[in-house]
């Protein structure tokens, strides 16, 4: 994965946060089977948007997420792949939470030292579809409004990062979008959110939400550039494609990120098209290797497969029900005792 500048530490790769197993070869190959199930992940929803929508020239958006990585090219051991830059795509977004985390860390940690970082939810009832982008909408405006209020009327300067965020009550088919910031200062996260609830009437002061950040800990800011919408229930069951598409819609055009008061916009480098990267488990060679959906791996026309990444898969599934037998037949020793 290419490497994102101007962070306080080695740039953060998101690839490194799987667990390392003995069924590696080594860190690339485990990379590369996560990859895998990433974009089988990825091809999955399309399928499903897809076939949801008539308009050729809005399926053709969609279409060019299909291409994302689908064929990589082997020189030696340099391995190259077009990526899509689309939010629905699970490679792509990876690769720009990495960008974003990496550009926002260190600003906002400068600006923590002497008076934290706090984790703010600010939300409203939920909606319809065809009401969504509109809320998004007034929201930001909302957002504007109680900014100016601040600095103009309470002497506050908001300081931080807000990200738009979109999910989806199934049972009662209603849209949630919402936002996420951080904020710098509690009394300046306690006044957002106070000024939210004036601004917004109909805003339940249970939906809102004020948490320090613990910025030792790196997760805190993954989670604010991780994704601009869930897209599963709580159960892991995935979105229609007609959800999908309806929150990817109502957020086209819009900045699902912005910087206000000192945190100022990094100049962020030039979205990279070509995924560059070195598989040592592979024998250096010059060759075309083109992703197979059903068998989530990357081959070549005789059939060898880059990863194996079913074998593997079925591998690490017998290790965690033999895991789990154990602990379960432990756990009844112990009761029996």
């Amino acid at each position: 994965m290419a490497k994102i500048e101007n962070s306080i530490k080695p740039p953060h790769y998101f690839n490194t946060l799987e667990v390392t197993s003995d069924y590696f070869k080594d860190k690339s190959h485990e990379k590369q089977y996560y990859k895998a199930f990433r974009k089988h992940k990825t091809l999955s929803k399309l399928t499903s948007i897809i076939d949801t929508i008539k308009d050729g020239r809005i399926k053709k958006k969609y279409w060019q997420t299909y291409h994302c990585n689908n064929i990589i090219l082997q020189e030696n051991n340099t391995f190259k792949g077009s990526l899509c830059r689309k939010r629905w795509c699970a490679e792509c977004c990876r690769i720009k939470t990495a960008e974003l985390t990496n550009g926002y860390k260190k600003p906002l940690l400068d600006i923590s030292q002497n008076v934290g970082l706090y984790f703010v939810t600010l939300t409203r009832p939920n909606v319809k579809g065809r009401e969504l982008k509109s809320e998004i909408k007034k929201m930001i405006k909302g957002f504007q409004n109680i900014k100016d209020n601040l600095r103009k009327n309470y002497k506050i300067k908001l300081n931080g990062i807000r990200k738009i965020e979109v999910t989806y009550n199934e049972i009662e088919n209603t849209f949630h979008p919402h936002f996420h910031f951080i904020q710098s200062d509690y009394k300046s996260a306690h006044a957002l959110q106070s000024l939210w609830l004036k601004q917004f009437n109909n805003a339940n002061i249970k939906g809102q939400d004020i948490r320090e950040i613990d910025t030792t800990n790196e997760n805190s800011f993954i989670e604010l550039f991780k994704y601009a919408t869930k897209e599963t229930t709580k159960e892991g069951k995935q979105y229609s494609g007609e959800v999908l598409h309806t929150i990817y819609s109502s957020i086209e055009g819009l900045r699902i990120y912005q910087t206000y008061g000192s945190i100022k916009k990094i100049k962020e480098p030039k979205e990279i098209e070509i995924e560059i990267n070195n598989l040592p488990f592979i024998e250096a060679n010059f060759e075309i290797w083109k992703y197979d959906n059903k068998l989530i791996d990357w081959t070549l026309s005789n059939g060898t497969q880059m990863i194996e990444t079913l074998k593997i898969k079925d591998e690490l599934s017998l290790k965690q029900r033999i895991k789990s037998n154990k602990y379960q037949k432990l756990t009844s020793n112990i009761n029996t005792n």
